[in-house]
């Protein structure tokens, strides 16, 4: 009978187990493989190179400039939704008679694909788009919201917080909706106020959302492509070029497959070491909070 089990539970893992295998282990082996050789991704033929991959990378300034705007993302979009994320979720735990109205609102921008998204808004933020034409009626001028490096970047982040923010918003309900009642009902007959509440209740039990919510949005953003394939294709003069995008760019436009391996690698280092020390301090801060 116990036999019988295990053979079960191997049938059921197995399915999941291959697609493991074949899409993400598979795919990272052969990526490291290539990233030592010298191949455009078309011919046969192709030439062991060792380290020189890594070492042109670590001095390519402008694989240096695609990380300096895939961490800005991150870093703006990941703190920004989370903010937003617990002060919506508080509001939106209160009932109401417009409570679930509010909450498909805010949820509705995460059914739409990214890339859906990125078409919309260019439509509306271009320079001859529906808001730059609103602008020029009302007498202000046009604003490139494309063209302009800097703030070619900050559009880009502020879709990324635009689109994400609801599905950190029901995290964090699901956190408050788990936290007991009778806590709150302790503290406010001790006198606490609202903010006194969130302080020492509300905040310190959403430690492990919180630690879902960052983990989520940073992982996330470091792999920004989408949006920025459709709005900007990298520019202006590569103002807005992430990492991912790079990678896709270098390998296949310019057909240099194995130097973008070299530089996937590099960004999966990053994103692993920067991802687990995330995870361990968030663990621990629950820990300390819990």
């Amino acid at each position: 009978m116990v036999k019988n089990d295990r053979w079960s539970y191997a049938l059921m893992f197995s399915p999941g187990i291959v697609i493991y295998f074949c899409f993400l282990l598979i795919p990272i082996f052969l990526l490291v493989y290539y990233s030592f050789y010298d191949w455009d991704g078309l011919s046969p033929s192709y030439s062991f190179a060792g380290l020189s991959n890594y070492v042109e990378a670590f001095h390519d300034k402008a694989f240096a400039r695609a990380l300096q705007v895939t961490l800005f993302i991150t870093v703006v979009a990941t703190l920004a939704v989370n903010i937003l994320g617990i002060a919506f979720a508080v509001f939106l735990n209160q009932k109401g008679r417009m409570t679930n109205f509010y909450r498909s609102v805010f949820f509705f921008p995460l059914l739409l694909s990214t890339v859906s998204v990125g078409f919309i808004w260019k439509s509306i933020l271009s320079y001859n788009g529906l808001f730059n034409n609103l602008l020029e009626q009302l007498g202000v001028e046009r604003i490139e919201f494309f063209g302009n490096p800097d703030l070619a970047v900050w559009t880009i982040t502020f879709l990324a917080i635009w689109q994400s923010t609801g599905f950190i918003i029901v995290i964090y309900l699901a956190g408050l909706q788990s936290i007991p009642g009778s806590l709150y009902e302790a503290v406010k007959m001790d006198g606490a106020n609202r903010w006194q509440q969130f302080r020492h209740i509300t905040f310190p039990m959403l430690a492990p959302a919180f630690t879902m919510s960052i983990i989520f949005m940073f992982t996330g953003s470091m792999r920004e492509y989408d949006r920025v394939a459709i709005l900007t294709s990298g520019g202006p003069a590569g103002a807005t070029e992430t990492i991912a995008y790079q990678v896709v760019k270098v390998g296949f436009s310019a057909n240099r497959l194995s130097y973008s391996a070299s530089l996937a690698v590099y960004m999966l280092i990053i994103v692993s070491l920067l991802s687990v020390s995330l995870t361990v301090y968030l663990r621990r801060r629950e820990e300390r909070l819990l």
